[in-house]
């Protein structure tokens, strides 16, 4: 798709290529959060707590930047048509960051039971778009007749889609919106459900140590 600049202004494209970077931030998170709970130290101990005391303000912030954002294409970014399966992803994100939100200001950690169910639908969604995307299932017949699910309108960092000679061309790291979407999801989740508390060796180890000065007796107090 050709570049369409507005008085010398911003490309349509220039937001998504910024949300890329931030879905790229998120799948990041995704990872270091994975590593800090299955690699307990006092560093990954620290690092799940701050995450435990923020998580309903970081997850709300990915749900209503992904809100915002999906918001601003359709309305701003040069014509851009929501296809079926976006609709489906954008159902999910939109309920997440109202209900976030307000998790958030109330402090309700329970949201989970109900943020949790969504987001993991939203995820698969979000997969079942990519597998589309990539060519790797068919569209159906309700993609093609409206809104094509299987033509990314914008690509960041990659190749995705058709060449001159009807080949199909995958190359670097294709950020479309469905992958940006899958990471939100997958964001949300683990923010909700990685930052336990963890007991570090030494934590563990502490309340043998005190038997064994007071020779095996609990310390008194």
């Amino acid at each position: 798709m050709p570049i369409v600049r507005h008085n010398g202004g911003m490309s349509p494209n220039d937001p998504q290529d910024f949300l890329a970077v931030l879905a790229l931030v998120a799948a990041g998170g995704v990872v270091l959060m994975l590593a800090a709970k299955v690699i307990p130290s006092v560093a990954s101990v620290r690092f799940l707590d701050v995450l435990h005391r923020w998580q309903l303000w970081l997850a709300a912030l990915v749900a209503t930047t992904a809100s915002l954002g999906s918001i601003w294409f359709s309305e701003y970014g040069n014509h851009w048509v929501p296809c079926r399966f976006c609709w489906f992803q954008r159902i999910f994100m939109y309920s997440l960051a109202i209900i976030l939100i307000i998790a958030a200001i109330r402090k309700d950690r329970s949201v989970k039971w109900y943020v949790v169910p969504l987001a993991s639908i939203g995820l698969v969604f979000s997969f079942w778009h990519n597998l589309i995307e990539h060519r790797v299932i068919e569209e159906s017949k309700l993609c093609i007749s409206v809104t094509s699910c299987a033509n990314p309108w914008h690509v960041s960092f990659g190749k995705l889609g058709f060449n001159r000679d009807g080949v199909f061309e995958w190359s670097g790291m294709p950020m479309t919106l469905a992958v940006m979407a899958f990471c939100g999801f997958a964001a949300i989740l683990a923010l909700l459900l990685t930052p336990e508390a963890l007991d570090t060796p030494d934590q563990a180890s502490a309340p043998e140590a005190v038997k064994e000065e007071h020779n095996g007796e609990p310390a008194a107090g």
